[in-house]
């Protein structure tokens, strides 16, 4: 499957050693400034700010609940990488005064220049791919932070409903959020491309008259949404995955690692300052 490109959606780190003397002024700067809004909660982050300028935004989350008595706390910023390049004054500043500043996770999109009607989605881990209003689902809603979650949709028609844009040419997006097991110093994440293809398989679908009426059937079940993947046995989950091999795929492993470094560099340099090439074991 040729001409996909990848991309972040959005971005989250963590600052670790955060003062309180820093962070409450900058909370209150922003506040000023931006009129952002500043919440008070009990349960994950205790202190919660959103900024957000036109079409740009980033969320700040400070000091766990459940952590301990201290002056110190991690800050987590959660933003797309435009509004890193947009708001790079302040949160470059965060920064200089953090221990370490960690990725978390990110929304990893794959644009595939093919209309959804020809894509074919399987999860290979036992997660339940569904199709609901047109999108493509694994997990439930309340699980899209975690490793692995992915939607799949006709983003063509998304930036036409949403934003206005309109394009000529086919366009779908497949996001899978990429969180490793263990946090990554920023300085090194180029190192570590995500490695999605254990997780699913994305196809383009041609000529399907050629597979068995029982089989076929059961993509073209899946396709519409008249069968969530949970609804199709093993076996034949299996015998799809073999035929649906045998078309073009989606190698997200080789897309990611051929374009990652041109996608986070500036992310990196932004938050961070410093890429390195130089290998590490996590």
């Amino acid at each position: 499957m040729e001409g996909v490109k990848v991309s972040i959606d959005r971005i989250v780190v963590d600052f670790t050693n955060v003062h309180w003397t820093f962070f409450n002024p900058l909370r209150q700067w922003l506040c000023d400034f931006y009129n952002a809004a500043c919440y008070v909660k009990d349960k994950g982050f205790k202190y919660r700010v959103r900024v957000r300028e036109g079409k740009y935004w980033a969320y700040l989350s400070y000091q766990l609940v459940y952590a301990r008595l201290a002056r110190k706390h991690t800050l987590r910023l959660e933003c797309p990488p435009d509004s890193l390049v947009h708001f790079q004054s302040w949160i470059s500043e965060i920064g200089n005064h953090a221990t370490e500043i960690l990725y978390v996770r990110s929304d990893v999109a794959f644009d595939i220049p093919l209309p959804l009607s020809e894509m074919f989605v399987l999860s290979l881990t036992g997660r339940n791919m569904k199709k609901r209003k047109g999108t493509f689902y694994s997990n439930k809603r309340h699980q899209r932070q975690v490793a692995g979650y992915c939607r799949v949709y006709d983003k063509k028609m998304e930036l036409l409903q949403r934003r206005g844009v309109r394009i000529e040419d086919e366009l779908t997006r497949f996001e899978i959020v990429y969180k490793p097991d263990e946090k990554i110093p920023m300085s090194v994440l180029v190192q570590f491309p995500p490695q999605f293809d254990r997780l699913y398989l994305c196809s383009q679908v041609v000529e399907l008259e050629q597979m068995k009426p029982k089989l076929q059937q059961r993509v073209n079940g899946l396709m519409s949404g008249e069968l969530e993947q949970k609804q199709v046995t093993g076996y034949y989950r299996r015998e799809i995955e073999k035929q649906m091999r045998q078309r073009p795929i989606l190698d997200f492993d080789r897309v990611a690692e051929e374009q990652w470094e041109d996608i986070i560099t500036i992310p990196c340099a932004i938050l961070g300052g410093v890429v390195s090439k130089v290998p590490v074991a996590l």
